[in-house]
């Protein structure tokens, strides 16, 4: 396992794309028309399967899932199917191989049918499914279609839900279109390689805090919400979670620095964005013309795909909800970053602009709607005004609660990867993406740790922003475990 600074994920990328760049010429249509089958084999197998399962930067990954989806030739998706597979279960090859469900070709849609059912892949009975209609109905009453297709899509379908019992299947059928998942499995512990922690765990890099793997207590019981102001039952109950260690971001990304990617990408193009980010979209901040966002201060103004794309970009990610979390409260189940009683000069609220610590909702709601262009002179602070022993997180995490909301890849619905490219109309999943800990304009029950909020993932408001993670990277996870990773808190 190789863990990337961004220097060196930018050096892959730029090799990488280069040699695919070669691949793609051999694999052009005009190409494979003048040679044989038994070329066409040869040329797939012997000759660029080899080297594109090597591919280890994800954007690079991606052109390829790209290919696998796109390409005209049926048999050459197939082939790329299986690298789609190596890559499992990373986000955007969870997305590839559910759409490789729905191709046209069965040597195609057949395979990757087999690998969402071999690897669990849950979000795939949003889509598998309904090409027969309720599976507890099709198991002893098939309808039409009725062929081998047919019998396909039922297969793969009992292999997700776990069980052929038409009774069984009714139940976890009503339970998955109630909740969009299936059962959380939250607390299941992965035994992995001791070398392989202790690799990822000699790259720290400088501005980054350890956060080691084990159980932490995600949530709080109803009783121990200490403001019931604002919607709060979602941050119920408490739950016991596990992940594998992780890095995360001391402090929140500044203007500075995101200013920086703005202009890499004016430069270079958007290599390294979210595959769905809106076309010609600028990444340039809208607090950018604002004075009082200082470069020092904490990037805000941005939605999902900026917040995506520069942590592609940084060669990190985004922080799950979960990750978020664990960073904030430790392992304790304390309910505040230092503790259990909120502190009011240890974050950044509206009462720091204010003066005032709203007594009710519509006083709060009075207060923040005469923020305006010129009021108040300061909105955002420098996060390193609270890097103090009494405000910090238990692992030294800085400035998790006020000043911005954070960005995280959690699906705000399900808890599961937030997957926009899945999004539809029946249901609510992969439409919102959920942020965490508050922002400047915020009152204490909006910043407390467990709350969340969400918002679509093109909105931009002044109050949202970064902070990214570094991890293991999830499909060598699932090669170093041998079988697909069931704990639903890692993705």
């Amino acid at each position: 396992m190789t863990i990337l600074s961004k220097e060196s994920h930018i050096d892959l990328y730029n090799q990488e794309i280069e040699a695919l760049s070669l691949i793609e010429e051999k694999l052009e249509p005009q190409h494979l028309e003048k040679i044989n089958v038994e070329e066409l084999k040869h040329l797939l197998h012997v000759e660029i399967l080899p080297i594109l399962t090597e591919i280890r930067h994800p954007v690079v990954a991606e052109y390829i899932f790209g290919m696998a989806i796109a390409h005209p030739h049926a048999y050459v998706r197939h082939v790329l199917v299986n690298v789609v597979k190596e890559w499992l279960p990373y986000h955007s090859a969870v997305e590839s191989i559910i759409k490789l469900t729905q191709d046209p070709d069965d040597i195609v849609s057949f395979k990757a049918m087999d690998i969402v059912a071999e690897e669990k892949i849950e979000q795939a009975l949003q889509f598998v499914p309904r090409m027969i209609g309720k599976i507890s109905e099709r198991i002893h009453f098939p309808n039409k279609p009725v062929g081998l297709g047919a019998a396909k899509v039922l297969k793969t379908s009992i292999e997700l839900f776990g069980t052929d019992d038409p009774e069984e299947l009714r139940t976890i059928e009503m339970y998955f279109n109630q909740n969009e998942k299936l059962v959380d499995r939250l607390d299941v512990e992965v035994e992995l390689p001791s070398e392989l922690i202790e690799e990822f765990q000699r790259n720290q890099e400088e501005g980054m805090v350890l956060i080691p793997g084990g159980f932490f207590t995600f949530g709080l019981n109803a009783d121990e919400v200490p403001d019931k102001t604002f919607g709060w039952t979602d941050a119920c109950p408490a739950r016991k979670v596990w992940l594998p260690p992780f890095f995360i971001d001391k402090y929140p990304v500044t203007n500075e620095k995101y200013d920086e990617f703005v202009e890499d990408v004016k430069k270079n193009g958007h290599r390294f964005c979210h595959p769905n980010e809106p076309e010609e979209k600028d990444h340039t901040r809208n607090t950018y013309w604002d004075s009082r966002f200082k470069l020092h201060h904490p990037a805000t103004g941005i939605d999902f795909y900026d917040a995506y794309a520069y942590a592609r970009w940084a060669g990190k990610e985004l922080p799950t909800e979960y990750q978020w979390e664990k960073a904030a409260r430790g392992t304790d189940g304390r309910i505040w970053p230092w503790g259990n009683e909120f502190k009011k000069d240890a974050c950044n609220w509206s009462y720091q602009w204010s003066g005032k610590e709203p007594e009710n909702l519509g006083e709060w709601r009075k207060e923040i709607l005469r923020i305006n262009e010129e009021y108040p002179q300061t909105l955002t602070r420098d996060t390193k005004q609270y890097d103090k022993e009494d405000y910090v997180s238990p692992y030294g995490v800085v400035g998790m609660v006020g000043n911005t909301w954070e960005w995280t890849r959690s699906d705000f619905s399900t808890g599961r990867a937030f997957l926009p490219s899945l999004a539809n109309n029946e249901n609510q999943r992969n439409k919102f993406a959920t942020l965490k800990g508050g922002s400047f304009i915020s009152a204490p029950g909006l910043m407390f740790p467990s709350f969340k909020t969400k918002d679509i993932p093109f909105c931009r408001h002044n109050e949202m922003g970064i902070r990214c993670v570094k991890n293991i990277p999830i499909h060598l996870l699932r090669k170093a475990l041998g079988k697909p990773i069931t704990n639903t808190a890692i993705y």
